[in-house]
């Protein structure tokens, strides 16, 4: 690949093929298969069609927080004090109602032979903008002498998890819910060996009244984590994503199985492990999928090994964030090198509804121009419901992003370049994701993509020719100087992208119908 200095060289001088490298005039070079990008919208954080960057980095960008943050805090008695966030978030397609599903904290705690578990219960809402919610009487459990609240289960649920399903699994129910069980009683020997959590699957048509599968519980283990499954319609299997149960004696790793019908479960396999530039605990993750890459909300308490003090000397004692992952299948997972946070915490020690922790939860939701992100949210710190004085309020929060707002590529004042790997063009003009800075601008050459000819530059494709894209879009269309669509470009359906930036940012691309 050139270097920065010899494009910058060869644009001043007019002179593109200066010290530009192709392999034309070899005996015979046999075409590699193009990416396969049809008309999906083309994300960037990753190296699917990104093949180069230069003088350019890639960037997560945090979510946007919202400003009456908490939108959902504990109102009647039987919410006690503590919404959690290890639950899920949906908006109906045809409606666009939005629903959401989330355990309660409860003040009571249960005794069971020396164990103090807490108690819990999975309680329902509704919104139609998804920011002021209501709680409808929904009659089937009591609470304090009165059936008059929105419980919809009652169980030890640290983690609730709500997906709908795909058609041919409505015989048994149009939702599905993935909860746990802590083990009382008799089980309660078992909990003293590590394995006092039983999870659980119920069907439901109308995602309130619930019916627990005649095979619970489906798999036992420590799992008290906010547990998640996905979808993944390519292979039609139903992937989770809950705790490992063997990774050096650490169980705060994200593992994963798979299944056919959410009844029988493949061996958990650990996909995301602790890193150098890790914190020591990686505590959960949820999963969704979205425009051809599935994203994980990955939930990072930051702690060190002396759990006395549990002192870092970096303010993030015993703190939870969260962090952005990504996968193109669902088993291997990518993050950015530098790790930063998606959903950092509040700032101001026990007064902001988020200082303690954050925790992304399912899913984020797409709107028309940017995504929802909604978020549980704690006063106090991992440990701190413990401690005697402490605040322990929990709720729910909300931020946003632009439309495929997760990752760009960007290049600063000096300028960078990134290109495509060889794409199979699928038709249409090409449109951009992108936003520029003062005096910043986009131009994309079209670059031939095939066997010998892979690298070519096409006189009437090249940069100069680009109308150069300046501002704030989030489907700009570009042009080039000759008028012609793409369709026109030379070649045998194979192309590369090469983008020319400065002071820019490019979320995503794509081929229109």
């Amino acid at each position: 690949m050139p270097t920065l200095q010899t494009y910058n060289y060869a644009l001043k001088e007019g002179n593109l093929d200066a010290g530009i490298q192709t392999i034309a005039g070899s005996h015979d070079i046999v075409p590699i298969d193009p990416v396969e990008v049809g008309h999906d919208r083309q994300l960037l954080m990753d190296w699917h069609v990104v093949d180069d960057l230069n003088g350019c980095c890639r960037t997560v960008h945090q979510v946007d927080k919202h400003e009456d943050n908490p939108i959902l805090s504990s109102t009647y008695p039987y919410e006690a004090s503590m919404i959690f966030s290890f639950g899920t978030v949906l908006r109906e397609p045809g409606t666009g109602l939005f629903r959401a599903w989330l355990p309660i904290f409860d003040d009571v705690m249960i005794q069971s032979k020396g164990k103090v578990p807490m108690c819990k219960r999975g309680h329902y809402y509704e919104s139609d903008d998804g920011i002021e919610w209501r709680r409808p009487e929904l009659g089937l459990f009591e609470h304090d002498g009165s059936k008059a609240n929105n419980i919809f289960v009652v169980s030890y649920t640290d983690n609730l998890y709500v997906m709908r399903l795909p058609l041919r699994m409505h015989d048994r129910g149009k939702y599905a819910m993935l909860y746990c069980h802590v083990a009382v009683g008799e089980d309660a020997r078992n909990a003293e060996r590590g394995h006092g959590t039983h999870n659980f699957i119920a069907f439901s048509d109308d995602g309130i009244h619930f019916t627990d599968a005649p095979e619970n519980p489906i798999w036992s283990g420590r799992t008290d984590g906010g547990n998640s499954f996905a979808y993944n319609a390519e292979r039609d299997v139903f992937m989770m994503y809950r705790r490992a149960t063997i990774n050096a004696g650490e169980i705060r790793r994200i593992a994963y199985s798979e299944s056919k019908d959410l009844i029988t479960w493949t061996q958990p396999i650990n996909v995301i492990r602790r890193e150098e530039n890790d914190p020591l605990y990686l505590y959960s993750m949820h999963v969704q999928p979205y425009h051809g890459v599935y994203l994980g909300q990955l939930h990072r308490l930051h702690s060190s090994t002396d759990l006395k003090t549990r002192e870092l000397g970096n303010g993030m004692d015993d703190r939870m964030d969260t962090e952005l992952a990504w996968s193109r299948d669902g088993v291997k997972w990518d993050r950015h090198p530098l790790k930063a946070a998606f959903i950092p915490v509040g700032v101001t020690h026990y007064e902001s509804c988020d200082w303690g922790m954050v925790r992304g939860m399912g899913n984020m939701i797409e709107m028309d121009d940017h995504i929802r992100v909604y978020y549980g949210a704690s006063s106090h710190s991992h440990a701190g419901w413990r401690s005697p004085g402490t605040p322990r309020i929990s709720t729910i929060c909300m931020g946003t992003l632009r439309r495929d707002g997760f990752v760009s590529i960007d290049a600063g004042d000096d300028g960078g370049y990134m290109i495509t790997r060889p794409l199979r063009y699928p038709g249409g003009n090409l449109r951009i994701n992108a936003r520029t800075g003062k005096e910043g601008f986009i131009r994309v050459a079209v670059r031939e993509a095939s066997g010998v000819r892979d690298g070519q530059w096409p006189k009437q494709w090249r940069w100069d020719q680009c109308v150069p894209f300046t501002g704030d879009s989030l489907d700009h269309e570009m042009a080039w100087g000759h008028g012609q669509s793409l369709g026109a470009f030379p070649g045998d359906g194979a192309l590369r992208l090469h983008f020319w930036m400065e002071n820019a940012e490019l979320y995503s691309f794509r081929f229109e119908k």
